[in-house]
């Protein structure tokens, strides 16, 4: 298998891909994402691509995939901020598939939306929940900057990895003068 990839803004196009990606991970155990199974993955196509068109003319959304260079979708990274009061505060949502993880794709993905929260006005907060059984995922948010700010206890249920877990709440905060 080739360790080539590619990072770039998902555009509608990507939606039936997105799909299909999500229900993979979402099937896998101990998926590190808040999906038990597929079924719980429910948007459409034309839903998905609704939502790509949103984040990507929103202000404080940024939605990237990596590819192989024959366009296989091999991971998804994205942020997102609600309207008023909590628009400046965005959301990180990351998944790779299990054979491209380990290889730097991720936190590679994770500077790209930390640069283009450091450049945008509209974002003062990038925040995220990660479990607390996720060693290597709170080792690479470390790194990047984020920290700790409590826990979640028992936040998700998850039958399939023994019931619930407890959720790290960690974040970066960006200057207001830029």
């Amino acid at each position: 298998m080739s360790h080539a990839y590619i990072i770039r803004e998902a555009t509608p196009d990507d939606a039936e891909a997105l799909i299909a990606f999500m229900k993979r991970i979402a099937d896998e155990p101990n998926n590190g994402t808040t999906f038990t199974s597929a079924d719980e993955f429910t948007r459409t196509v034309d839903e998905e691509r609704d939502l790509i068109r949103q984040r990507h003319d929103a202000d404080n959304a940024c939605w990237l995939v990596a590819v192989t260079p024959d366009g296989q979708l091999i991971g998804q990274a994205n942020i997102s901020g609600g309207p008023r009061a909590g628009k400046r505060t965005v959301g990180l949502a990351i998944a790779l598939a299990p054979e491209w993880r380990n290889r730097g794709i991720g936190t590679a993905m994770i500077r790209q939306l930390i640069d283009y929260c450091r450049q945008s006005p509209a974002i003062h907060r990038l925040e995220l929940g990660v479990y607390t059984n996720n060693p290597r995922a709170i080792h690479v948010y470390e790194k990047l900057g984020f920290e700790h700010e409590g826990v979640d206890r028992e936040a998700f249920w998850k039958a399939n990895e023994g019931g619930y877990l407890d959720s790290y709440r960690m974040a970066i905060l960006f200057d207001d003068a830029r």
